[in-house]
């Protein structure tokens, strides 16, 4: 494979989205010739480079990590244009999740030429993986601190676990602010039980995640979450919302909620908090089902959508 970068106009769309407008695309696909061409999302590059491919006569795979819940947040009417004319220009399509695949199937995309390919964790999960008694925090907070992923939320449950004493430490990790989410963090009561952290780098958050007992995910929107994998991962128990796209492949119903209702969270919580044996058979059954979140796995679904999409392309010529 051939990597480069490409210099662009950013303009920045809140959290950690940004609208991309890249220089250069047409002239280095020309130099690097590639037999197959795989489009990571539906942005203004992916569809100057899909133009480009058909004008060469290569086949195009697109990769989308999202599903219809968190597409559905962002649509417009030229968004969904350029989705539909680039679904209907490509030889292969893979999804990350269950939803995802279901949400090519809308476009009228065949079944049997969707690929999915979960997303593997961001570092190399640990080996060893700390019991119960063994994780300080009782609850634990891993993303970004903003309203769409579920932070105020977060303080609800928090709050209410702690009036009914059913936890004595609780983590947060991804504070985009450190004076505002301490402020936060004491105007619900919290600041003596809190551990407040900043975003950190990938290889960092094991550290962290492995002193968990349980990770909340009540985001309003989340395209994957791969969030909730990477805390699977290190042997910590997971709840999350209806709202996070991978939820249905990795956890049971009594698992997802509703981030609109803090007290479902907090019954859940307590009762796991309580019997250490459900915990852990609840967080080994969620261990297995992310066995093919693998760099390993997710190469080689990619190379045999690649490999499918060429003779579909060959086929039809």
């Amino acid at each position: 494979m051939s990597c480069c970068s490409l210099s662009a106009l950013r303009i920045p769309l809140g959290e950690n989205r940004r609208l991309s407008f890249n220089f250069g695309v047409t002239r280095e696909l020309a130099r690097t010739a590639p037999n197959v061409l795989i489009l990571s999302g539906f942005g203004p590059t992916m569809w100057r480079a899909q133009r480009w491919a058909k004008n060469h006569a290569i086949p195009t795979v697109v990769l989308f990590d999202g599903w219809l819940g968190s597409d559905t947040v962002y649509d417009n009417r030229v968004r969904r244009a350029l989705r539909q004319n680039m679904i209907k220009q490509a030889s292969g399509f893979i999804a990350a999740s269950s939803r995802g695949k279901d949400w090519f199937e809308t476009f009228g995309v065949p079944p049997d030429q969707i690929t999915v390919s979960p997303i593997p964790t961001s570092f190399t999960p640990p080996k060893a993986i700390p019991e119960f008694n063994h994780r300080p925090f009782d609850i634990l907070w891993c993303g970004r601190t903003t309203t769409a992923k579920g932070f105020e939320t977060f303080l609800q449950i928090a709050r209410m676990l702690k009036s009914r004493q059913a936890i004595t430490k609780i983590g947060i990790i991804g504070a985009l602010n450190m004076s505002r989410i301490a402020q936060q963090v004491a105007e619900h009561g919290l600041s003596d039980i809190t551990d407040i952290h900043p975003l950190l780098p990938p290889e960092h958050l094991p550290d962290f995640l492995t002193q968990a007992k349980i990770c909340l995910f009540p985001s309003h929107n989340d395209a994957y979450g791969v969030g909730v994998i990477e805390a699977v991962s290190c042997g910590a128990l997971v709840l999350a919302s209806d709202a996070v796209g991978c939820a249905p492949d990795v956890l049971a119903p009594g698992q997802i909620l509703s981030p609109d209702i803090a007290l479902d969270w907090v019954e859940v919580c307590a009762a796991l908090l309580t019997t250490p044996d459900e915990w852990d058979r609840i967080r080994t059954t969620q261990t297995t089902t992310i066995s093919h979140n693998t760099a390993d796995h997710h190469a080689r679904s990619i190379w045999q959508a690649v490999l499918a999409a060429r003779n579909r392309s060959r086929d039809a010529a």
